[in-house]
Order: structure tokens, then sequence, then C-alpha cells
């Protein structure tokens, strides 16, 4: 009976044992497709800005994935959720909510988070102070033969927030842009350029670059004649001006050069301290509107005090 028994067994060894095989193949293969859930503790990596430091370690994370078997089993284990700290905080605790997109799932695979456990964080770090500050734009125009700067440079934004300790805020009252130079334009431009973070150390800055804008116009010059000479209070009375009135030549944007009129200049003498009697020389300047650049022809003039014959 036994024999019979071990006979029925091994009658075709090869062929159970190739269709047992086969069976527990179909057997995985249709658990694979099957989903699944699984659960992963992830540590939390923050990274704080410079000169700033974590008061206590972040948790640890629960997070349930599903997906396919075979995709779960891809994952052996998954990296660290990393958090960087703004530069430009400034409270003690910054808290977030956690996102299915910061766990850091590796490419191509077929899964789905479904919770995170505890979501919201509360990460706690040493204090700091803020402060807003000027910028200042230092660059230097390069314009062609026969154009210049109309209207100065725009800057924005004009002013920045630093981030940083009291001590190291006290000593910056304004940041500048890295030093340029612009050259090869003859119209209205725009550039991008950072902020020269060399000197603030550890301390943080928010924006990092601004735009800066002008326009460079062509120089037109425009001569007026018979400009009475000023005392910067109205007319002489006390003195006789030799010569009484001068000529101005102006140099500008044309646009503004055209709209200038006679009124729009003043030429101001500046009086010596003492005059003798034989009089003296005194100097001339204009007073032009801003964007124009003016001289008087001659620049100085005569100066002696009327008596009473005048």
């Amino acid at each position: 009976m036994s024999g019979s028994l071990t006979r029925l067994i091994t009658r075709n060894w090869a062929i159970k044992l190739a269709a047992l095989a086969l069976a527990l193949m179909l057997y995985v293969a249709v658990a694979a497709q099957q989903p699944v859930t699984q659960t992963f503790s992830l540590k939390i990596v923050v990274l704080p800005p410079p000169g700033r430091a974590l008061l206590a370690a972040p948790p640890t994370v629960s997070v349930l994935l599903s997906g396919r078997g075979s995709e779960m089993l891809r994952l052996r284990s998954l990296r660290p959720i990393t958090l960087r700290v703004p530069d430009t905080l400034t409270a003690s605790v910054w808290t977030l909510s956690l996102k299915a997109s910061d766990i850091d799932i590796p490419k191509g695979a077929d899964v789905q988070v479904n919770e995170i456990s505890p979501r919201d964080i509360a990460i706690r770090l040493d204090s700091v102070a803020g402060k807003d500050v000027r910028i200042v734009p230092l660059v230097r125009i390069v314009a062609e033969s026969g154009y210049q700067l109309q209207g100065g440079l725009a800057i924005t934004p004009s002013m920045a927030r630093i981030v940083g300790s009291d001590r190291a805020l006290a000593a910056i009252e304004s940041v500048t842009t890295v030093p340029t130079e612009i050259a090869n334009v003859t119209g209205p431009f725009t550039r991008s350029l950072p902020i020269d973070t060399a000197p603030l150390g550890v301390v943080r800055i928010a924006p990092k670059e601004v735009t800066v804008s002008g326009d460079l116009s062509v120089i037109h010059e425009r001569s007026f004649a018979g400009i009475p000479v000023e005392s910067g209070a109205g007319a002489l009375t006390s003195f006789v001006v030799t010569p009484a009135r001068v000529s101005v030549v102006v140099r500008g944007a044309d646009a503004v050069v055209q709209r200038l009129t006679r009124d729009s200049l003043k030429v101001i003498v500046h009086l010596p301290g003492r005059i003798g009697a034989a009089g003296a020389y005194a100097r001339l300047t204009v007073i032009a509107p801003r964007g124009i650049t003016a001289r008087a022809i001659p620049d100085s003039v005569a100066l002696r005090k009327k008596t009473g014959r005048g």
C-alpha cells in the first residue's frame, strides 16, 4: 500500500513540480497586482537660514502609501522630508502644513500618498529681528557720444528687508547693488542687478536682486541771451554789475530743452565777502530745471558798490 502511494506521488514528478511552480508564480503575479497599503516612518530634515539654529528636533511623521503590491515592493525605504526655512522669517516659530508633494516618492513609482500624520508641523528657531533698508544702485552709465541720461535711474524695489540679530541690523542703514557699468545704449534700458550681499555676513536679505531702468536721450544745445544777473533774492540794488545781462547755454535731452523759456533760468551772482573801492569780480551760477546743464557766458561779472550819485 505504501509503495503504491509512493509511486503515485513520484510518478511524473517533474511535471507535477513544474505545475506547482507555475501555480506559485501565478499566485505571486496576481497578488502583486492587488492594492496594498503600507505605512512609512519618515524623519524631517530642516535647513534653517544662515546664522539661525533649531531649538528642538522636528518630529518623525508617519506616511500611509497605497499602490499595487509590485509597486510597494520597490519602496524599501523613503528619503527624509527636507524643508528649508524662508530666509526672511523673523518669528521664532515656523508653522507649516505638509503636502503630498513634500514626500520624495522615487521617480516612476505608481503610488499615492493617502495620509500624513502629523500634517501640521511647528519648527522652533532662535529669535531674530527684521528691518527695511534703502537699496542704492551702484551703476555707472557710459553714454554714447551725443547722448545723456534723462531723469536719473529708477530702481524697483527701492527697499529691501534684512533679517538678523539686533546688533547686526543696527550697523546696516542701506545696501547696494553689485557695481555695474551700463554701456552701448542709446535709448530706454532695463537691467536686473544682484544686491551685493558680501558685506552682510549672516544677515539675510530679500529680494536678492532689483531692476534698474533709465532713458538715454539725444543731447540738444540751446542759447538764451540777455538773462539778468540776480542776487538770489531778486534784483541787485546795492551794486552795479557789469555786464548786467549775460547769455546762458543749456544742454540736455532734446524734448526738455525745447520746452525751456527764459523764465526757466536764473543767473545768480556769488557776492564776495568784501568789495573794495575798486570793485571786485564775482562768479556766476545758473539755476536750471532738473536734467539740464547750463553755463553763463561770461561766467563772472564785475561788481562795484553804488554811490549816492548812482
